[in-house]
């Protein structure tokens, strides 16, 4: 027999019996419990989130002092009224359902203060009212201050989109009608009303609410008059 063929022989018998001495070995490990196995099962919990609003950039990065500059006017010895607008692209109304509130939500703007606040300048220590609905506002009425004055905001003007989320929508979301405050019957103002149908999980943005102010005859000149309002979402 030739050399080369003693080799190849050689080297098939030697693989051949390191695998059979390797499998032997592990199945007798195996058996007598040398080697062990085992399945570990791992879990996630995703919890819901919470239910909030805010106003918000255009990045939907919460503005720090929001604010809203009525429409400038001047003295008059009429009844007279001022514009603004509650919304814009660097100041978002924003609405978050983390799938907190899966039987909708409602979405509503009162005076920080209570029914009993007042637009107020400090520089002229003079004051008008925001719910006085006693001729719309041009005169005083029977509420618990002495003050005329009314406003006025018209959900129903403004714009409603859908904002990070990736497929919710705006169905069945409806932006309210256009209200007075009056102080006791209307002391908050619905801006959006979610229903049941809505989407459980998404966010939203709403701008261009409009608000308008009657001011009362002969009220004081100041460049400083104002008044909080706060936004607040509650699940239905």
């Amino acid at each position: 027999m030739k050399r080369n063929q003693i080799i190849v022989i050689v080297s098939v018998l030697l693989i051949t019996f390191i695998t059979g001495v390797t499998t032997m070995y592990f199945l007798y490990k195996e058996k007598y419990g040398i080697v062990r196995s085992a399945t570990t099962a791992l879990t996630q919990i995703i919890n819901s989130g919470t239910l909030t609003t805010d106003i918000v950039d255009a990045s939907y990065v919460p503005v720090s002092s929001p604010s809203l500059a009525m429409s400038a006017k001047n003295f008059s010895f009429s009844c007279q009224s001022s514009t603004g607008t509650l919304g814009t692209a660097t100041q978002q109304l924003y609405v978050q359902n983390p799938d907190a509130a899966d039987g909708g939500w409602t979405l509503t703007i009162a005076a920080t203060s209570g029914p009993t606040s007042f637009w107020h300048s400090n520089s002229s220590s003079a004051s008008y009212d925001y719910n006085d609905s006693t001729s719309s506002g041009c005169t005083d009425g029977d509420d618990t201050d002495s003050l005329a004055g009314q406003m006025t905001i018209d959900a129903s003007s403004g714009t409603l989109a859908k904002g990070n989320c990736a497929s919710c929508t705006v169905t069945n979301i409806t932006k309210g009608s256009q209200a007075s405050f009056a102080e006791s019957s209307v002391n908050s103002i619905t801006l959006l009303n979610a229903a049941l149908g809505s989407d459980d999980i998404g966010d939203w943005k709403l701008t261009g609410v409009g608000i308008s102010q009657t001011i009362p005859p002969e009220q004081p000149a100041a460049s400083d008059y104002s008044i909080n309002l706060t936004i607040t979402v509650a699940a239905v």
